[in-house]
């Protein structure tokens, strides 16, 4: 009986030391599934869409602080669009958006996806297309591509947004995972403890990241 107890103390400690990576983990594929899906439904519509970042804690380097929150927006046009509906699709009929229940991702604290630990890292600053309106966003246009200006996406030639496992940062260590968008619109992920690109858009091959 010892032994088993023994075993399972063990077994419970791993697991707890595992699940702020998992839930890292987990944020940083949502945020890119939100991206390919932003992307898809560009496609289909013909209609420029975008993702918004609308908060972060800031550089997530405290080991405490985590969270991070973006909004997923079509707009009414195919470029240069002048209104923006927060998901579903409901400002068509009247111009109103009155439901944003779809659109609105919040992963700190009592949000909608709360993913304890998961830090999303204030990102670099995204300029947009056009002149301010797109301020903060990743804008896809109907051909699949990403519509922002070459500034944003820095000498890598991505757009990164990455989220930090706080709990690593508590320990001492660095455990990052970083959603990497191209100006072709292809969306990766790269973790920093297997320093490799995975999981190109378009394709069915899950994230290497553990």
């Amino acid at each position: 009986m010892a032994v088993i107890v023994i075993l399972a103390a063990l077994g419970y400690g791993s697991m707890r030391d595992q699940l702020p990576r998992f839930r890292t983990v987990k944020a940083a594929k949502e945020l890119r599934d939100d991206l390919l899906a932003l992307r898809e439904l560009s496609v289909h519509t013909n209609r420029e869409t975008r993702l918004v970042l609308t908060g972060s804690p800031g550089e997530c380097t405290d080991g405490v602080t985590w969270g991070g929150s973006w909004e997923l927006q079509i707009g009414n046009s195919s470029r240069g669009s002048s209104r923006w509906d927060t998901l579903p699709q409901d400002a068509d009929a009247d111009g109103s958006d009155d439901d944003a229940s779809e659109g609105l991702v919040d992963i700190g604290r009592g949000g909608n996806r709360q993913s304890a630990d998961a830090c999303l890292r204030q990102w670099a600053e995204l300029a947009g297309p056009g002149t301010g309106e797109n301020q903060d966003a990743v804008v896809f246009s109907p051909r699949g591509w990403v519509r922002n200006p070459a500034r944003d996406f820095g000498s890598s030639g991505y757009i990164r947004l990455t989220v930090v496992n706080s709990d690593s940062v508590r320990r001492g260590s660095a455990d990052e995972v970083s959603v990497m968008v191209s100006r072709a619109g292809m969306i990766r992920l790269l973790t920093n403890r297997s320093d490799a690109v995975v999981n190109p858009v378009g394709t069915a091959v899950s994230s290497t990241a553990e």
